[in-house]
């Protein structure tokens, strides 16, 4: 980009809004940037350490990818991942293997015996509707109170 004299800028190109905005600060080691991240960190580890020892191994792994994309090479993450990612793997495994698994096939008197207990709860709730139709009261009976046609 060409200044006014005529030289070559080699800056990037930036727009300005007003002197209330400042360009953004960038994180240094000793800055208070760097401090939030840390908390952040030993918060995330904790809470994925926390939810390992409540057996909620999913929940521990997301906590610890968290921690991990802030710093990869923190201790507390490393650490964290040492403890994790196995049973983060027994999981996976066990999970796979769950779904993984067909359905076992029933004998032929299981099969029967489903199929009878499945006709009998059918019969019985037919018996149970024809039952209540003829106990119930009839179209023909003159229901209790007054008569429609006036006093007898």
């Amino acid at each position: 980009m060409k200044s006014r004299d005529g030289s070559l800028n080699k800056r990037p190109l930036g727009v300005t809004i007003g002197p209330n905005f400042a360009p953004p600060p960038t994180a240094k080691v000793g800055s208070p940037f760097y401090g939030d991240q840390g908390a952040q960190i030993a918060k995330l580890t904790n809470a994925a350490q926390q939810y390992l020892t409540n057996g909620q191994s999913a929940l521990a792994f997301d906590s610890l990818m968290e921690a991990y994309l802030i710093d990869p090479l923190d201790p507390r993450v490393i650490s964290c991942e040492q403890a994790v990612l196995p049973a983060w793997e027994k999981y996976r495994t066990d999970g796979i293997a769950a779904v993984a698994k067909a359905p076992q096939r029933m004998s032929d008197e299981d099969r029967l015996a489903r199929l009878k207990a499945e006709r009998d709860a059918k019969r019985s709730a037919i018996e149970r509707r024809m039952w209540d139709q003829a106990s119930g009261t009839t179209r023909m009976s003159n229901p209790p109170g007054p008569s429609p046609l006036g006093k007898k």
